[in-house]
């Protein structure tokens, strides 16, 4: 099976989106970012699951098992976007979630079938992997991930804190500063 890679100068694509819309939501380069706030400036609805009380897949959507953990789905009706996100999730992870929708939305990733019948999701290796890239690097920019590196390094925060200040996950916050590079770039700046 061929391992798909991100086109050539994608990450630097990734944070000229992430500064940009920053710039157009009146943030420092350095802030994360509010998914929420995004999509009311995007214009995509964000409808919960729970919202759904019509839909009988709903039961089968909120299922924990393997191979059906359904968290979110960018959907269209006709041009426009919506995302209908699992709200039993943890709250940030729903950060996470709505921001990988999200940069399928900026992406312009044609739209497929959400999920099957069954609960699995239907995926484009390329496009996956791309909003896997882009929805962190919108939550936490190449400046953000340096200004986190230095708050954590200087002792005014720990991960663990500023995951609950910005609401974004550890997990989120840790691979954002080792994938832009923050403790080389902090290094040596100092």
């Amino acid at each position: 099976m061929p391992t798909t890679k991100l086109r050539r100068g994608f990450v630097k694509e990734a944070n000229e989106w992430a500064i940009d819309l920053r710039q157009e939501l009146n943030l420092l380069p350095q802030e994360p970012m509010c998914p929420w706030r995004l999509s009311k400036h995007l214009r995509v609805r964000i409808i919960p699951l729970s919202a759904l009380r019509q839909c009988p897949e709903r039961t089968l959507l909120f299922q924990r098992r393997k191979g059906c953990g359904f968290s979110a789905a960018v959907c269209f009706d006709g041009i426009e976007a919506f995302i209908v996100i699992n709200d039993i999730n943890d709250p940030k992870r729903q950060v996470s979630d709505i921001a990988h929708e999200l940069a399928h939305v900026l992406l312009r990733h044609p739209p497929s079938n959400p999920f099957h019948a069954d609960g699995i999701r239907e995926f484009s290796a390329e496009h996956e992997l791309e909003a896997e890239r882009l929805g962190p690097t919108l939550l936490v920019s190449g400046h953000a991930a340096l200004e986190a590196y230095r708050s954590i390094s200087s002792g005014a925060h720990t991960l663990s804190s500023l995951s609950d200040t910005w609401n974004i996950t550890e997990d989120v916050i840790r691979m954002q500063i080792n994938l832009s590079g923050a403790k080389k770039r902090f290094r040596n700046a100092a």
